[in-house]
């Protein structure tokens, strides 16, 4: 029977062995540790986007065969930035970086919301077939969210620049937590750093990490962000 275009294709147990491996070992380079379980998850994830691709259309055509690169790997290396248990995937689309960094930190819950109810219902899908209790999918905008619900980690894949990521997010960091904003990198070859981004006078710059993804030319940089003054907010000395 032919496999209908599009779909994955199906794998040997030893090829299957051999790939969640190759995939750890990525994720090793990156710093973050996964268990053989937890790196043969994230392939099932990988192999049920790709099955709902062409009905829901989740991820790029293009981007299709550079999945693991472009896609789980890019989102693991948010695991080692998270603070705290209690996350939110702002703009998570089709689950990206929210359910990868679920399955690596199975100690953390995360709120993951997307004003695409198409892709909600395909997470539903995933936290379903893949048993995610540590995933809750929601069809919402940030502002809908109910005003004293807030995270120890914020979590953007930029689709914008870092201020009105951060204007979209502040309340929702914690005192003292953080908002970890995804953005495209430099190319290879350049020589200087990007400048500092431009950022509201509540948000301080923590720290900025190039990370280079194995199979991926370009690194992507995190942008880590805080509240200014967050010790003098969490006393309640200052709005």
């Amino acid at each position: 029977m032919q496999r209908k275009a599009g779909s994955p294709a199906r794998r040997s147990v030893p090829e299957r062995e051999r790939e969640a491996g190759d995939l750890v070992a990525r994720a090793t380079e990156l710093g973050v540790i996964l268990t053989p379980r937890q790196g043969a998850a994230l392939l099932d994830f990988r192999d049920l986007v790709l099955r709902w691709n062409r009905a829901f259309n989740l991820i790029s055509r293009r981007d299709t065969a550079r999945l693991v690169p472009r896609h789980l790997l890019d989102s693991l290396t948010v695991a080692p930035w998270l603070s705290g248990t209690d996350v939110l995937d702002l703009g998570t689309g089709a689950g990206f970086p929210g359910v990868p960094l679920a399955i690596a930190r199975e100690d953390a819950q995360f709120t993951l919301i997307d004003s695409s109810e198409r892709k909600i219902r395909f997470i539903g899908q995933v936290v379903r077939t893949l048993g995610l209790p540590n995933v809750s999918p929601r069809c919402v905008d940030v502002h809908e969210l109910a005003r004293d619900r807030d995270f120890d980690t914020v979590v953007c894949r930029a689709v914008t620049d870092p201020a009105s990521a951060w204007g979209l997010a502040a309340a929702r960091v914690r005192p003292f937590g953080r908002m970890v904003i995804m953005s495209r990198g430099q190319s290879p070859a350049a020589a200087e750093p990007a400048p500092e981004p431009e950022l509201p006078a509540d948000a301080q710059l923590e720290a900025r990490h190039r990370v280079r993804i194995p199979g991926l030319e370009q690194p992507h940089e995190l942008v880590l962000l805080r509240h200014r003054g967050a010790g003098a907010r969490a006393a309640g000395s200052s709005p």
